[in-house]
C-alpha cells in the first residue's frame, strides 16, 4: 500500500475518532484479520468466473442506497449469467493484499456472507464486477487490480456520482481526496459502470480533462420495485398535533432525507422565509430526516427561526407510519439536491402520486416524470418567482412511473457490460 494511502487512512481514523468506536469499524478489522490468514489460492476452473465484490455489504448492510443496489443485483444477476460464469462473492480490506473468497449463507432468515480460507487468482476470461463504494479498500488493491488486468481478467467498477469533485464543500475534507485518488488510480485498468447517462457523461468529461481515455463505459438505472414497508410505527404527541394542524394551511410542502449541505435545505429554507415575510403564513414547510454532517449552523437557524413550529417544522425521529401520513398530506415533495447520481427520491415521490418540485439539474431532467416542476436553485431570484408561479397554479400530481424491477436492472448491467 502506498504511504499516502496509509497516511490518509490514519488521518481519517484519528481525526474522526467516532469511527473507531463504530461496530462497522471493528467488523472491518475482523475481516482484515480473516483476510490476512487466508493463504490458499482458489483452485482453477474450466469455466470463466465472475468475481462479484461485496466488500462493504458483507460487513454492514443498511438495506438502503448502495447496499440495496448491490444485494439486489447480486441475487438477480446469478440466474442470468450462470451458464456463462461461475459466480463467486469476494471482498478485500485496506490492509491486506488480494480478494478473499466468501460463501453466501442463510442466517436468521436472511442471506449473508462468511469468509473462506481462499483468495482469488483471476485468469483470462474472468470478470471482476464491483458495485461497491469501497474507495479506501480499493486503493489498497491497486497492485491486485493491475495483476487482474495483466492476466486477462476484466475489471468493472461503478461510479454512482462525482459529487465529491463537483461539490467538495459539501463533504468532509478527506472525501474528495480519497475519491479522486481512487478514480484516477483505477482509471488505468478499469471499465466503468454508472447509474445514469448523466453520471456517465460527467465521468468521461472529467477523465478526458485529465487526458485519460477509458476503455469502456456503461450505464444502468437502479431498480425501483422497493416495497413501502411500515416497519416502525407510532408518533409523538407533537407529531400528532402537527398532523391535526396541517389542515389549517393552504399548502403543505415536504422534504425527506438526511439534512446535509448538498441536499439543498438551506436554499429552500431561505426561499420559504421570503414567502413567510410576505405574510404567506398559509404555507408550511416540513423537514423529515436526521441531522447529517456539516450542518450545525443550519440546524441552529432552524431551531432559532421565528417560524419554527409555526410554519416551519423538523422531525428527526419519524417512524415509517408517520412519514407515510406526511406523504399523504403533502401538496408537494421538494427535492432540492445540488446534484445527484440518479435521483431515487424523485421516483419514490412519484410512486406515491405526489406533486414534485425539483432542482433543475441534468440528472433530474433525465429521470423525472413529465409532471415534475423545476426550480432554478442556482438563481434564487428566478427560483423565488418560479415558486410563486407554482402557488398561483399548482400542476397535476405526478403519474406513477413504470416500475423498473431489479431483474431488469441486472439484465441491463449484464447486457451492457457484455456478460451475456
Amino acid at each position: 500500500m502506498k504511504p499516502i494511502v496509509i497516511k490518509k487512512i490514519f488521518d481519517v481514523l484519528t481525526k474522526r475518532p467516532g469511527r473507531l468506536l463504530s461496530k462497522e469499524f471493528y467488523l472491518r478489522v475482523i475481516r482484515a484479520v480473516q483476510s490476512s490468514i487466508a493463504f490458499k489460492k482458489l483452485q482453477p476452473s474450466d469455466r470463466p468466473r465472475l468475481y462479484f465484490d461485496v466488500t462493504v455489504l458483507s460487513v454492514v448492510d443498511n438495506k438502503t442506497g448502495v447496499q440495496r443496489v448491490i444485494r439486489s443485483v447480486f441475487q438477480e444477476i446469478k440466474p442470468l449469467v450462470k451458464d456463462q460464469y461461475e459466480i463467486i462473492p469476494v471482498s478485500c480490506t485496506a490492509v491486506t493484499k488480494g480478494f478473499l473468497v466468501l460463501q453466501e449463507i442463510n442466517l436468521d432468515e436472511r442471506k449473508t456472507f462468511k469468509p473462506t480460507k481462499y483468495k482469488i487468482s483471476p485468469k483470462i476470461g474472468d470478470v471482476f464486477l464491483s458495485l461497491e463504494q469501497a474507495f479506501v479498500e480499493h486503493l489498497a488493491q491497486e497492485e491486485t487490480f493491475r495483476e487482474m488486468k495483466e492476466s486477462g481478467c476484466r475489471v468493472i467498477l461503478t461510479v454512482y456520482d462525482l459529487l465529491p469533485l463537483q461539490l467538495p464543500h459539501c463533504f468532509p475534507y478527506e472525501v474528495k481526496d480519497i475519491f479522486e485518488k481512487w478514480l484516477l488510480s483505477t482509471s488505468n485498468f478499469a471499465e466503468f459502470l454508472s447509474d445514469s447517462k448523466t453520471v456517465q457523461a460527467d465521468l468521461l468529461h472529467y477523465l478526458a480533462a485529465k487526458n485519460i481515455k477509458v476503455d469502456n463505459s456503461y450505464w444502468f438505472y437502479p431498480g425501483s420495485d422497493f416495497v413501502q414497508k411500515i416497519s416502525t410505527s407510532g408518533q409523538t404527541s407533537a407529531q400528532s398535533l402537527y398532523l391535526r394542524n396541517l389542515k389549517n394551511f393552504k399548502y403543505n410542502f415536504l422534504m425527506v432525507g438526511t439534512i446535509e449541505p448538498r441536499k439543498g435545505h438551506k436554499i429552500i429554507l431561505d426561499l420559504f422565509s421570503q414567502l413567510w415575510a410576505l405574510e404567506e403564513d398559509q404555507i408550511s414547510l416540513t423537514f423529515i430526516g436526521k441531522q447529517g454532517w456539516m450542518v450545525d449552523e443550519l440546524i441552529k437557524s432552524i431551531n432559532k427561526s421565528k417560524y419554527f413550529n409555526k410554519t416551519l417544522f423538523w422531525f428527526n425521529d419519524a417512524s415509517d407510519s408517520f412519514l407515510d401520513l406526511c406523504y399523504k398530506e403533502t401538496d408537494a415533495v421538494i427535492i432540492a439536491s445540488l446534484n445527484e447520481g440518479f435521483g431515487l427520491p424523485i421516483i419514490e415521490a412519484a410512486q406515491r402520486n405526489c406533486r414534485i418540485i425539483a432542482n433543475d439539474i441534468p440528472v433530474f431532467r433525465e429521470v423525472s416524470p413529465q409532471e415534475c416542476f423545476f426550480l432554478k436553485l442556482t438563481n434564487p431570484i428566478v427560483a423565488f418567482k418560479q415558486l410563486k408561479d407554482w402557488l398561483k397554479e399548482p400542476p397535476q400530481p405526478c403519474l406513477r412511473p413504470k416500475i423498473k424491477s431489479w431483474k431488469e436492472t441486472a439484465f441491463q448491467i449484464a447486457k451492457n457490460t457484455h456478460l451475456i
